[in-house]
């Protein structure tokens, strides 16, 4: 219309309209287009002030895409137009948008000089509205250098005014301003409270751009929290108004930061896909600043997935716009991300030099939040050098100024590294200060995510000082943390750090569960860097159960893997592990070409605490070489670089080495000398394992020296190592587990060392004390808070007494407490009189057949009676787990079974007689032994020992067994009122159907007799048993803690004997029931407290667990460590008749009122007498515990038949 009625002017301000249209949905050639027309126009008619307005709208406009030179000579072209004409107003506003350019290119003071112009030409001609936003623009622009206190007041002020003036426009964008600088200092919920009052006014007005801007920068603050879904769902409705809108730019922007969220949830694919889409509309509409943005997300995103060499090539091409375009800020950002690649690909000196660069022009440019984050990154980059004096400098130059301008996440994150870096230098205390003050502050201000990072930090920090029981309490909060957000990469390194606990604790089964859940998750998001770790973690975890050929398949792969993504520093890692394995294998040509390898590539890329590290790897090799002198001076120069660079941990494990080297060389004194300095750092920084390591090696170097003036030095070392021990095993009463596996890891021989130790200088009862505090201590631990006694006996000798008392309080009883080594045995008889006998057997074994090697006995013992897992096929069922119909979904197969009443069988258990009992023979006549075995010896049927005539141990008197004596006074010391004395729980044939069992499908048959065994005890004691799909888990732990005799009849499971009962709805169809389902396991019978008197588990492998130090962890242990009073379990594979009659004899006596021993003596002999003459028939249980009784006259039931 205004080209119709020749109004040319109108024609102008028109084309400019549509320019500034096209520039607000980023359609930047057509907007370009429509200005050039309105300028060429204003200049034809002589609108000198249009023609100002013009070269701004083209400055701003060349400014949005990243043309900085063009926008800056438009700018200046307006401002000294409008100087020219005397627009006062004009000129203000110009250098408000110098200002906002100057900023862009990170020139800061230039900004803040021409934005202090603009508002006092402001406020000199009462300009309201372009006060309030120059007060905005500087409030932005002290934000962006981390002045945050600066940058409120001016926003603040820039509020109050939209205010007055009626602006709601402009209101809801202040209030959006001092959102973003809320959430830049983790001020999260006033940040909040701000986007919501920006975003309700949008929505109010119908500001579609606005609200689009609002629901991105609500986005940003919920992923800054870790609410990954909601800060998805607001990136989403950002990014849908904006391509409604037909704003290109916004959309490329949405795109871009939702490619940023999916990536920190780590879904790489749906990332680069949005980063993809970011980058091609940036590119088309020509938005240079906008491309290097999106091609430096992307090379964030490929190093995350350890495709380094693409991540590169994305970050040079970032760097290499924000260097054309001459924007300063962007150009050290890029400096920074280059720098930390090259960090991750072990390249520290140009990491350092890009670092450098990055923090330089920060510094230059006044960027405080950024001078931080450099100094953070240099920070982090000297610690991988092993440069720790100034790793802490720059981690507490870096902190400081977060402090300084308040930014509480980043001031969260730097307490974080500088306890990572104290716990690296063995400054424990303070490690664990600064790691808890980071948590504080991520919980203050709701940070999700990095509450995470802080439970992952002190999870490992717990680690290293040998708490595992907080080590794992706090990786399990982490790992929980990063599920409930969505974060699938942490949650893969969350496995994977659960993994590497649980491994060094010696708990493979589990940390193989978490190693693989790790690997499965890297492999599905496509983290090759973390797949890599993975395999190098498997190596290790098979390395440590000695599956060599598997530790060198995965730890070769992990290699390759690192060699292919250019993983420099992960390289090196897989040359030390394949070192370290080599050298097990006794491969010490090929061990040595990896260490060195190692040892060049540390050298390489200057890392210290690497190259110190592979000195000390050499030095191991050449020790296992008997190359002294050589690993010696290995060690000296691993040691000369630890205590440059301040490793106390590290120092102290030199030392020892040192100590092992001396005593291999015969030099005694210098051994122990370095064992002492070991001793003191370990004691420094508060290394509780190192310090029982140290005792123990000082008192093993001790009992070395030849003469007999240091057996009393021995003896008070290793006194010293158990106290420590008692003292960190104590620490860890909560977690049985943990108890156990430290046991095993670190406990076990200094007990023996001393035991024996003490019994070669005729200190047998001390001897005896000390066998004891080895024995169940974790068992012993769970019966005293379940009866809330006191446990006498601990490390200081100044409580071993009274052990004679344990036995005076049985009736008619001798004990015949056994250790085995490997090739002696000692034996102590107490006697009820409180008499301590004590002698010992040394033992020769004959080679074995197959192999030609004499065995060791405790491994003689371990390994006699396996076949007893498995009966032979018969008519009737065997009560097994792993002899039923299991098979893959689509497969059927049957385990091979085995006859174990064989000759050789029969020969071992003569075997057994001749070593356990006919050396003490003369010492036993009372009518019932308590045997405490050693844990070697729990599968040995003491009861089916024979002598040379025959006859069988259990013909000549009643047995029993108890974990340790500690247990059996437990149980003495129970309240009297604790157990139940009346009741019961009968459970017999649940109805399992079809379930997986070992991710394997499973129909587990009926047992008919144990049936009838269930029916017939719940008729005999007036009980309805729970029989058939009735036998529910659910209805079992109901009832279980209440009665005072609890009986289950059912298929057990043969490496724990945990119990297969009926799910609560059992199927032959899937989806079938899973073991959680069904299977009543350890863990929940240690989650009851039990009543029971005795519990008769009539399962097969009921006796059976993992063979550790502590003893059989198995499910019979779990219902004694409950509250049971006697366990009474099978110790292989039952047959389903044999059994049936066995119970019916054993409940006969037991009815009558006989004790549970003398039952189950009369049911042994019953059933030797009447056909069921094989061992296998009558021999499976043992009673554990206490010999208990029943008054079943006070039960309501009928009178036995």
């Amino acid at each position: 219309m205004e080209k119709e009625i020749g109004n040319r002017n109108g024609e102008a301000i028109s084309y400019g309209n549509l320019g500034a249209l096209f520039q607000s949905i980023g359609q930047y050639d057509e907007a370009r287009k429509y200005q050039e027309k309105a300028l060429a126009i204003k200049k034809e008619i002589g609108n000198r002030n249009g023609e100002a307005i013009s070269y701004g709208n083209l400055g701003a406009l060349f400014q949005s895409i990243g043309q900085y030179d063009k926008a800056r000579k438009y700018q200046e072209k307006a401002l000294a137009m409008k100087k020219e004409i005397g627009d006062r107003r004009g000129e203000a506003t110009s250098y408000g948008d110098l200002g906002t350019l100057f900023q862009s290119l990170g020139q800061y003071d230039r900004a803040q000089d021409c934005k202090e112009k603009a508002l006092a030409m402001q406020k000199e001609i009462d300009d309201r509205k372009g006060e309030a936003i120059s007060y905005g623009n500087l409030g932005a622009l002290f934000q962006s250098i981390g002045q945050y206190d600066k940058a409120r007041k001016y926003q603040e002020k820039a509020l109050a005014m939209k205010k007055e003036i009626g602006n709601r426009n402009g209101e809801a964008t202040s209030y959006g301003h001092l959102g973003v600088m809320f959430q830049s200092i983790g001020q999260y919920d006033e940040a909040r409270k701000y986007h919501e009052k920006a975003l309700d006014i949008q929505i109010e007005i119908g500001d579609r751009n606005g609200e689009a801007t609002n629901y991105g920068n609500l986005a940003t603050l919920f992923k800054s929290l870790g609410q990954y879904d909601n800060a998805r769902g607001y990136q989403e409705k950002a990014l849908a108004i904006t391509i409604e809108i037909g704003d290109r730019n916004g959309e490329a922007n949405s795109y871009g930061n939702l490619g940023t969220l999916i990536q920190s949830l780590g879904q790489y694919d749906k990332a680069r896909e949005y980063q993809g889409k970011a980058l091609a509309i940036q590119r088309e509409i020509g938005d240079r600043r906008g491309e290097a943005r999106s091609y430096g997300n992307l090379g964030v995103l490929f190093k995350s997935l350890g495709q380094y060499i693409q991540a590169r090539e994305y970050l040079e091409k970032a760097l290499a716009i924000t260097i054309e375009i001459g924007d300063r800020n962007g150009e050290a950002t890029s400096y920074g991300n280059l720098g930390v690649l090259f960090q991750s690909l072990g390249q520290y000196h140009k990491a350092r030099a890009y670092q450098e660069k990055a923090l330089a022009m920060k510094i230059e440019i006044g960027d405080r939040n950024g001078e931080a984050t450099d100094y953070g990154n240099l920070g982090a980059l000297f610690q991988g050098l092993g440069q720790y004096d100034k790793a802490r400098e720059y981690q507490e130059k870096a902190l400081a100024i977060r402090i300084e301008i308040g930014d509480r996440d980043g001031e969260a994150t730097g307490y974080g590294y500088l306890g990572a870096l104290f716990q690296i230098l063995g400054q424990c205390d303070k490690a664990r200060e600064y790691q808890e003050k980071a948590l504080a502050f991520h919980i203050e201000i709701g940070d999700k995510r990095g509450e995470a990072t802080s439970y992952e930090n002190l999870g490992a920090l717990f680690q290293s000082l040998g708490q595992y029981d907080r080590a794992q309490e706090y990786q399990e909060k982490a790992l929980a943390m990063k599920k409930e957000i969505g974060d699938r990469n942490g949650e893969a390194i969350s496995y994977g750090n659960l993994g590497t606990l649980f491994q060094s604790i010696g708990q493979y089964d589990e940390a193989r569960k978490y190693q693989e859940k790790a690997f499965d998750i890297q492999i599905e998001i496509g983290d090759r860097s973390g797949e890599a770790t993975s395999y190098g973690n498997l190596g290790t975890l098979f390395q440590s159960f000695g599956q060599y050929d598997k530790a060198r398949k995965y730890k070769e792969k992990a290699l390759a893997l690192q060699i292919e993504i250019g993983d420099r520093s992960g390289e090196v890692t897989s040359y030390q592990g394949l070192g370290t394995l080599f050298q097990l294998l006794g491969q010490y040509d090929e061990a040595k070409v990896y260490m060195e390898l190692a040892l060049g590539m540390n050298n390489k890329i200057g890392d210290k605490n690497g190259v110190a590290t592979s000195y000390g790897d050499l030095a191991g090799l050449f020790l296992s070489l008997g190359k002294f002198a050589r690993a010696d001076d290995y060690l000296k120069m691993a040691m000369a670089i630890r205590v440059g660079i301040g490793n106390r941990r590290g120092e102290a494990a030199d030392y020892g080495h040192l100590g092992i080297i001396s005593l291999r060389r015969g030099l005694y004194d210098k051994a122990q000398e370095c064992q002492e300095k070991a001793l003191a750092i370990h004691i420094e920084i508060g290394d509780r394992q190192g310090e029982i390591v140290d005792y123990l090696n000082l008192g093993c170097l001790s009992v070395l020296e030849v003469s007999q003036s240091h057996l009393e030095e021995a003896s008070s070392y290793l006194c010293q190592s158990i106290e420590k021990f008692d003292t960190l095993r104590g620490s860890l009463k909560d977690s049985d587990q943990f108890q156990i596996s430290l046991l095993e890891e670190h406990g076990a021989f200094p007990y023996q060392l001393l035991s024996r130790l003490l019994s070669s200088t005729r200190k047998s009862q001390e001897a005896l004390y000390v066998e004891e505090l080895r024995r169940a201590r974790g068992l012993a631990d769970l019966m005293t808070a379940r009866y809330s006694v006191q446990e006498q006996i601990s490390g200081n000798p100044q409580s071993w007494h009274g052990i004679q008392e344990i036995i005076r309080r049985e009736v008619d009883c001798a004990c015949l407490y056994i250790s085995v080594g490997k090739n002696d045995v000692r034996f102590w008889i107490l006697k009820g009189m409180g008499d301590v006998h004590f002698t010992e057997k040394t033992v020769s074994l004959e080679a074995n057949v197959v192999t030609g090697l004499v065995p060791d006995l405790d491994e003689f013992f371990k390994e006699s009676f396996r076949s007893l897992a498995i009966l032979p096929e018969q008519n009737c069922e065997d009560r097994s787990l792993d002899d039923i119909e299991l098979m893959p979904h689509h497969y059927d197969n049957r385990t091979v079974l085995r006859d174990h009443d064989a000759e050789d069988f029969k020969t071992n258990l003569h075997l057994c007689y001749k070593i356990i009992f006919a050396p003490v023979a003369s010492l036993l006549k009372q009518p019932e032994i308590i045997i405490v075995p050693d844990s070697c010896m729990y599968q040995v049927p003491f009861a089916a020992l024979a002598d040379e005539g025959g006859k069988y141990l259990s013909e000549t008197c009643r047995i029993r067994m108890v974990p340790s004596l500690t247990t059996l006074k437990c149980v003495q010391n129970s309240p009297p009122d604790y157990h139940s004395q009346t009741g019961a729980l009968i459970v017999g044939d649940p109805e399992v159907g079809a379930v997986i069992y070992k991710e394997r499908r499973t129909t587990m048959t009926p047992l008919l007799c144990a049936r009838k065994e269930a029916e017939m005890i719940g008729r005999l004691l007036g009980v309805t048993p729970l029989i058939g799909d009735s036998a529910t888990k659910h209805a079992v732990l109901q009832a279980i803690n209440s009665v005072s005799l609890i009986h289950i009849a059912a298929h057990g499971d043969a490496e724990r004997g945990e119990i297969a009962l009926s799910p609560e709805h059992p199927t032959l169809l899937p989806p079938f029931p899973r073991e959680e389902d069904y299977l009543l396991t350890m863990a929940d019978i240690s989650k009851t407290r039990l009543r029971a008197k005795l519990v008769v588990l009539s399962c097969c492998h009921s006796a059976r667990g993992q063979i550790r130090t502590e003893g059989v962890i198995g499910i019979a242990r779990a219902f004694l460590g409950s509250g049971a009073r006697s366990v009474l379990a099978a110790r292989w594979a039952l047959d389903d008749t044999a059994t049936e009659q066995f119970m019916t004899c054993f409940y006969k006596h037991l009815f009558r009122g006989e004790s549970a021993c003398e039952s189950l003596h009369m049911a042994r002999n019953w059933m030797r007498n009447n056909g069921y003459d094989k061992v296998s028939q009558w021999a499976p249980f043992m009673l554990m515990g206490d010999n208990v009784t029943f008054d079943f006259a006070t039960w309501p039931v009928p009178t036995p038949p």
